[in-house]
């Protein structure tokens, strides 16, 4: 008996602290934002997080459209107050409160005027296409209404060998959609598809999501909108069964965007294509399987046009280049001047003024040339790139993240093409992820991680001999850092030595 009457009073603390409610609402209308329980608060990772968020954050109130991050938080009896005169969201769900009106909508009908007005028009209209669908309709309007989507992040899912490739979407209208799951799915290199494939994909968002594709997201992929949790086996099944894969999601290697390479430009100096599909193979557990810090995006481009934006978005860079000067056709040279090119135009904007034109022969400096192909692009009639040709890999492009916006920074100035395995390229990128996966913090992009090391320090873990093509430009102060292998007495006593007398 003495244990309960001991016992008792927990469990009744613990009940009561479970019961009590904590509500974050809108100052202007008294809308309910966000509720939890104290326990809540005290245990759930994911509700604690969410709570500093809406304290911390701009936060839109989807009832009256006031944004503030000063939003009313009430506890205990004031939370159970505020619940009971909070308004009801005005939701895009209608119920016409008495007899159905003229026009309007009957009890329990559901309305989408901003819908229909992209419905009116003479052309064609998405929305007509969204309603052959099974896409939560609603959920488009109540966005529309509110001018933010009612989507959000909901992290990943992962099937029974399946650790990569599926998301989840979470809803903030639950009355309407509580949530979606979508697939990712690995596209073919250089973004062709047959019309076989393309039926197959539509085939299976038709029979196990909501009959939606996303062609293409910004990573490249094909994404399967919409496919609930029992349907997740059977709709990756399918794909695995007609040739397809899932992955690109989590700490792994994302998939690649390459360029169109050889099947559409005259510039190509490496098979972009070709060099996804080795990578891919090379690389094919990590592109399903994480395991580094943070996501690593590969790309690969070309030529130094670099169509994929490896510099700009690519951790991992490969871009073709050339070392040799360009080959130009005096012949067709003079026969593109005589159809009115400006061959003084291409001379006068070199960047580094390695051309010359005498009026009869063009010739190019080898020594001062940097291979930007400006006179490639410019006069390709005439002008081509040379045939000493390989790659150069560049390491921390990225968009965002910690330290904003950084391009990538040349690390291999140039690997040589070695086809069908191309075994340098693909050491070169592995030694990468290695180097990345063992010194890299947790969450931390490749770019942010140059940027805190240093490519010196990073050149060293990778054992490469630096080189002045891996330099912008010479540094403009004396403030640097000396390793103790490379100090030097000059004559002088090293500065541990006792002083002379």
């Amino acid at each position: 008996m003495v244990y309960q009457a001991y016992k008792l009073p927990i469990f009744a603390r613990q009940e009561e602290r479970e019961m009590k409610q904590v509500v974050l609402a809108c100052p202007r209308c008294d809308f309910i934002i966000a509720q939890f329980t104290e326990e809540q608060l005290e245990t759930d990772t994911r509700k604690q997080k969410r709570y500093r968020y809406l304290k911390s954050k701009d936060t839109l109130c989807p009832n009256c459209l006031t944004k503030t991050r000063k939003l009313v938080e009430s506890r205990g009896a004031e939370a159970e107050a505020a619940i009971a005169k909070a308004p009801k969201a005005k939701s895009a769900v209608i119920e016409a409160a008495g007899e159905e009106e003229e026009g309007g909508l009957a009890h329990g009908e559901v309305g989408t005027p901003h819908c229909d007005m992209l419905e009116e028009g003479p052309w064609p209209s998405h929305v007509t296409q969204l309603k052959k669908t099974r896409y939560h309709l609603q959920m488009y309007e109540e966005g529309l209404r509110i001018r933010q989507t009612q989507w959000g992040f909901g992290g990943y899912v992962s099937l029974p060998g399946v650790a990569a490739g599926i998301l989840v979407r979470a809803s903030a209208r639950p009355e309407i959609a509580t949530g979606a799951n979508f697939v990712r799915v690995l596209p073919p290199s250089g973004g062709w598809y047959s019309t076989r494939t393309l039926r197959t994909l539509c085939d299976i968002a038709d029979e196990y999501a909501y009959g939606l594709l996303h062609l293409h997201s910004a990573g490249g992929d094909v994404e399967i909108l919409g496919i609930t949790k029992e349907n997740l086996r059977p709709a990756v099944d399918a794909l695995n069964s007609n040739g397809l894969d899932v992955g690109s999601t989590s700490d792994a290697f994302r998939n690649t965007v390459e360029c169109l390479g050889a099947s559409r430009c005259d510039a190509v100096l490496a098979d972009a294509a070709e060099l996804r599909n080795v990578w891919y193979r090379h690389f094919l557990d990590d592109v399903q399987y994480p395991r580094f810090p943070h996501k690593l995006k590969v790309k690969f481009s070309g030529c130094p046009n670099d169509c994929a934006r490896c510099q700009q978005k690519a951790d991992i860079g490969v871009i073709g280049v050339f070392r040799d000067a360009p080959r130009i056709n005096q012949e067709r040279l003079q026969e593109w001047i005589a159809q009115g090119g400006d061959i003084h135009r291409i001379v006068m904007n070199c960047p580094t003024r390695a051309m010359e034109y005498d009026g009869q022969t063009l010739t190019i400096d080898d020594e001062s040339c940097v291979h930007c192909m400006y006179c490639i692009n410019k006069c390709s009639y005439a002008i081509r790139p040379g045939e000493d040709r390989g790659v150069a890999i560049t390491v921390g492009g990225k968009l965002r993240g910690k330290y904003g916006p950084l391009l990538g920074k040349v690390l291999y100035p140039f690997l040589p093409l070695t086809p069908p395995d191309y075994p340098e390229i693909m050491e070169a990128i592995e030694k990468i992820a290695d180097v990345f996966d063992e010194h890299a913090k947790r969450k931390e992009r490749l770019g942010d991680f140059v940027f805190r090391v240093g490519m010196d320090q990073l050149i060293k873990w990778m054992g490469l001999e630096p080189s002045p093509r891996q330099m912008a430009q010479p540094r403009d102060n004396v403030f640097y850092h000396w390793e103790p292998e490379e100090l030097q007495t000059n004559g002088h006593p090293p500065a541990a030595a006792e002083p002379s007398r």
